[in-house]
Formats: structure tokens, sequence, C-alpha cells
């Protein structure tokens, strides 16, 4: 039985050193995370910053923070950010964010008004610290503009993982329910308020392949940073009052930052969509017979029209129509 006694209380020495010297590192570690923030032309302030969470925990509280870069063409500020670490698990963390913060862009300050604003990532356990997966999740979500414009949301979860049947592609997902846009943007899209004040719901699902893995070597700035060579939208919904609008396509990545391929768009709801264009004077009056026979003409077996958006040699066309050069990717 002393025998006994003496193993556990051996043990729980050991571990207790161990618990002490993690959080030292810890510490340590997110000093020189700071020291090398600052190197690289950040600027990153706080009050204090204090490890505790002993046994199990590493739960790292940091006080009045602020961070914009040098040339202040920004800056985010929250009373606190709180980032927790299982003692056994160092590799994965969670962070928790105050429900008030600020964002300045210039003269313009954005105040964000979030309830349960949390975030989750981690890396594989290997010395290149690969990427694994990062999650942001939020409940009711308000920013407001002192310019007199609002967005508010009830949820939205943004989610990044590595796939791992694939290499270098990563999944990319957005879901948020019932977004109000600023009165301004929702007034020029449905001047007639057919639509409702809400969007009900926008899912974003997609994949994006990179030219080599996201891990610490693509970003200590002594190579160059990963590309993305191809994309791939699973599914775009977005659903607001009786219009629904989905897209789905892929399209590769050139050298140039160019994209190759095509996303196509679908709507039941399309004779509605075009009169919301014809009301928000998107689309002339007197060419809204036109726009009917063309859309009618590009259904499928007699269903809903498809709108395919062709990107090729930095052009952007909507099936045979040109409609602009299509957006670089770098």
């Amino acid at each position: 039985m002393r025998r006994l006694t003496f193993l556990v209380i051996f043990l729980s020495i050991l571990y207790s050193g161990y618990w002490f010297v993690g959080a030292r590192a810890v510490a340590y570690g997110t000093q020189t995370a700071v020291t090398q923030a600052r190197t690289d032309g950040w600027n990153l302030t706080y009050a204090e910053m204090n490890t505790i969470g002993f046994p199990s925990r590493f739960d790292t509280t940091i006080t009045e923070f602020s961070l914009s870069p040098q040339d202040e063409g920004w800056q985010w500020a929250a009373p606190f950010v709180q980032v927790f670490a299982l003692s056994y698990q160092p590799n994965r963390v969670i962070a928790a964010f105050a429900n008030d913060q600020t964002l300045r862009f210039g003269d313009q300050t954005l105040q964000i008004t979030t309830e349960n604003l949390r975030a989750s990532a981690g890396v594989a356990a290997n010395t290149a610290l690969s990427f694994d997966d990062a999650t942001v999740e939020v409940g009711t979500a308000q920013v407001a503009s002192n310019f007199g414009w609002q967005i508010n949301a009830e949820r939205a979860l943004l989610a990044f993982r590595a796939e791992p049947a694939a290499e270098n592609r990563y999944d990319a997902y957005f879901d948020a329910d019932q977004v109000v846009l600023p009165s301004v943007i929702a007034q020029q899209i449905d001047p007639t308020g057919a639509l409702g004040t809400a969007i009900t719901r926008a899912v974003f699902d997609s994949a994006v392949t990179f030219d080599q893995p996201l891990d610490r070597h693509g970003f200590d700035g002594r190579g160059r940073e990963p590309r993305a060579t191809k994309f791939t939208l699973r599914n775009l919904t977005i659903s607001w009052g009786p219009i629904e609008i989905r897209a789905q396509g892929a399209f590769d990545i050139d050298a140039q930052g160019n994209p190759d391929g095509r996303i196509t768009f679908r709507s039941a709801q399309w004779r509605e969509i075009i009169d919301l264009m014809v009301a928000a004077g998107v689309i002339d009056a007197g060419n809204k017979l036109t726009v009917v026979t063309l859309a009618s003409a590009m259904a499928v077996e007699g269903g809903a029209p498809e709108f395919p958006i062709t990107f090729n040699a930095g052009r952007m066309s909507l099936g045979p129509i040109p409609i602009g050069t299509a957006p670089q990717f770098w």
C-alpha cells in the first residue's frame, strides 16, 4: 500500500512539473509569436497575458488586445481574447472572444456585437505543423458602422479543413441563417420589398486545391506561399423570401492567377428574379420580354434555365455573351 501511495504521489509531482513547464512554454511561445508579429510589421498591444488551467488545460487570457498593420490601414481591438488547449493535446486550440469588438478602416469604425463567438483550430502533430482544420461559430451577430449601416445574422458557421483523400485539397464551408443586409443594399436589390427583410439561409460548400501543403514552411517568410490551383463549388444556395438560387461548378487557376472553367447558376423562380431586376432598373422594362425569351431558351428539358458563367483567358462570359474581365486570384 505504501508503494502504491508513493507511486501516486510521484506521478502527481511529475505531472505537476509537466504542467508548469508546459504553461511556461505556452507563455514563452505566445510571447515569441507576439515579438515575431511585431518584427513582421504588426502593431500588437495588450495589457496583460496570463495562463492558468491546472491540471488538464492551458487557458491563456489576453486583455485589452489590439492588432493593426504598421501602415494602420485597419485596426481590430477587443477587451479580451481567451485561448484554451488541453495539456495532453497542445496542437489543438479553442479561442473565445469578447461579445463586443471594434474594427476600424480609416474614418469608418465597425462595432461588432456577437453572442458565443468561438473558434477552434488544429495542426498535425508533425514537425511541419501541417494544417488540419479551423472552425468559427457565432450565434446572434451584428456589425454596425458609424456611417449609418448595419448587418445582422442569427447564426453563422465557417469551416476549413484538410481533405485526407486528396493531396493539398481543403474543404471550405459557410452557413448562415437570417442575414439582414444593410438597408441601402437591400433596397437596391429589392426596391419593392417582395423578398422580405432577411436572407433566410446562405450556404457555400466548396473545395480548394493548392500547389503545396498548408503548413509552417509556406508561411515562415523563407519561401513562396501556397497558391490555389483549382476551385470546386459543390453547392451555393441562397434562399431569400420566395426565391432560391443554386450554383455549382469548378475552374482551374493558371500560373498568372486566371480562372479557367465554369460556374452554373439555376433557379426555379427565374421569372420572379427577372421581375426584381426590372424593378431595380437592372433590366429595362422594354427589354423584359426579350430577356424572358432568352432565359426560356436556356431552360434544360423544359425545367429551370441554366446560366453558365464561363472563365477563359482572363475573360468572363454568360453563355456566349461576354460580360467583362474575370477576377484574378493573385
